[in-house]
């Protein structure tokens, strides 16, 4: 009995992990066929006991999204309140791409996508 249990339990296991590949491989597609690019601010990394995860803000259409995006670069605190391209699907902008080797310190850029001075001087 306890062996049929480890087998489920170990099935189940799994399963998630195969579910959790699919859904980030087809968030991964939505955004590569239905890609816009604007800027984001990098806020926070919350971390966890095995993990961390990076948070962000970003506007699109004038509406404003706050969102995570897999884990926190090894260098993170040198990144926190700094902006970067952020590459999301214009069917769903809660699906982001965060490519945080892409920084953005021109002003002009970061006014444009929806922030104020005090969002750059934060």
């Amino acid at each position: 009995m306890k062996d049929k249990i480890s087998k489920l339990v170990l099935l189940a296991m799994i399963c998630g992990l195969i579910s959790l590949f699919i859904k980030g491989h087809l968030n991964s597609q939505e955004i590569q066929e239905n890609k816009k690019q604007t800027v984001c601010k990098f806020t926070f990394c919350k971390t966890f006991p095995k993990t961390t995860e990076s948070f962000f803000k970003y506007s699109v259409n004038e509406k404003w999204y706050r969102n995570s995006y897999g884990r926190c670069p090894d260098n993170y605190n040198e990144k926190i309140n700094k902006f970067f391209i952020i590459d999301y699907s214009s069917k769903d902008p809660n699906k982001i791409c965060v490519d945080f080797s892409k920084q953005i310190i021109d002003t002009t850029i970061i006014l444009k996508a929806g922030f104020t001075r005090e969002d750059i001087g934060n």
